[in-house]
């Protein structure tokens, strides 16, 4: 019963995401050949700073400014924990008898990405990007049973990446951290993305073009408490009177005291409400607690640059319990 979690997608955004998305490398600083190198410019760009410097001694820089469309997809495994319900804007109450097996959201996205080099070792970005999710969640106590819900959101990233290059490699180190909006969810979802590749550029052909490839790495994190409330019929099927029944037994298992108890009787009650038609738009507020099943997973990418303005990109996210894919075009200025 997703009931909170099946409308807290991960985006999101990659991560989740909504996925919280992998922000790929920028375009590499990558050192041209002795014979190659030119003398610089007067009119030579005032971004990134130290750029003249940084030609003569053997680099070649891509233009500072950027501004990449991409597309992302993202499917993760997410843990719940410390579920509490409440009926009709009443106080919430620990809903532990609820018991969930494991859940997976899958998001997808469509995102800008303006980018700003203002060192050759340093560039900042912002990601903004609109999607949506479905969650899969299985409920396996009280009563078995699999449900789906669909969730837009809107996500804003901020970050920063730190890149070098010597002879071809480079190396670069990416952090960035998103706020998403997601529908039937109360409260802002925060997230955060660490990453570190290092890879290889081939040039060839006219100035500016060549290939690059990369191996790396990438850490989300997505923990926080989410608040919201839901109709019942967007998250559940509708329960059978021998569903009901088994829950009223579990409630019934319960000391008088226990605080689980007034939350099962309510949700078992509402329920009953359902079933029986006097409360066909049945809903509940929720609170809950979600988290990555796996914090890290593996990256491997690629990337052409068709000559010092435009770039073309794919990355895929493997290993652990995420996986992800990212493909998105270029476009730098000088500035």
């Amino acid at each position: 019963m997703r009931l909170a979690l099946l409308l807290s997608p991960m985006i999101l955004v990659p991560g989740g995401a909504l996925a919280q998305q992998e922000s790929a490398p920028p375009a590499a600083v990558q050192p041209l050949p002795p014979e190659t190198v030119a003398p610089a410019q007067p009119d030579a760009p005032l971004f990134p700073l130290w750029n003249e410097k940084v030609k003569k001694a053997g680099f070649d820089l891509p233009p500072a400014l950027g501004v990449m469309v991409n597309y992302y997809y993202q499917k993760s495994s997410i843990l719940i924990s410390d579920l509490q319900l409440g009926v009709n804007d009443g106080p919430l109450h620990d809903a532990s008898f609820i018991q969930f097996g494991d859940s997976t959201a899958h998001a997808n996205a469509l995102a800008v990405r303006p980018s700003f080099m203002l060192f050759p070792f340093l560039s900042f970005y912002t990601v903004i990007s609109s999607g949506n999710s479905v969650t899969e969640v299985n409920i396996t106590s009280p009563t078995t049973f699999s449900t789906k819900a669909t969730s837009g959101a809107f996500v804003v990233s901020l970050g920063a990446t730190a890149q070098f290059g010597y002879k071809g490699f480079f190396g670069v180190v990416d952090f960035n951290g998103s706020v998403a909006d997601v529908d039937r969810i109360s409260d802002l979802m925060g997230s955060n993305l660490l990453s570190f590749r290092l890879g290889y550029n081939y040039r060839f052909g006219k100035p500016g073009r060549g290939v690059s490839f990369w191996l790396g790495s990438s850490g989300q994190v997505i923990g926080l408490e989410t608040h919201g409330s839901v109709k019942l019929a967007d998250v559940i099927p509708p329960p059978s009177q021998a569903t009901i029944d088994n829950i009223n037994a579990r409630c019934a298992e319960f000391r008088p005291n226990d605080p689980r108890k007034q939350a099962c009787e309510d949700f078992a009650g509402k329920l009953q409400d359902w079933r029986d038609g006097t409360d066909p738009a049945a809903s509940v507020q929720y609170a809950l607690n979600k988290k990555p099943k796996d914090v890290w997973n593996m990256l491997v990418g690629a990337q052409f640059a068709l000559d010092r303005n435009w770039y073309f990109r794919v990355e895929i996210g493997f290993l652990g319990s995420r996986t992800s894919f990212l493909s998105g075009a270029e476009y730098r200025f000088d500035i």
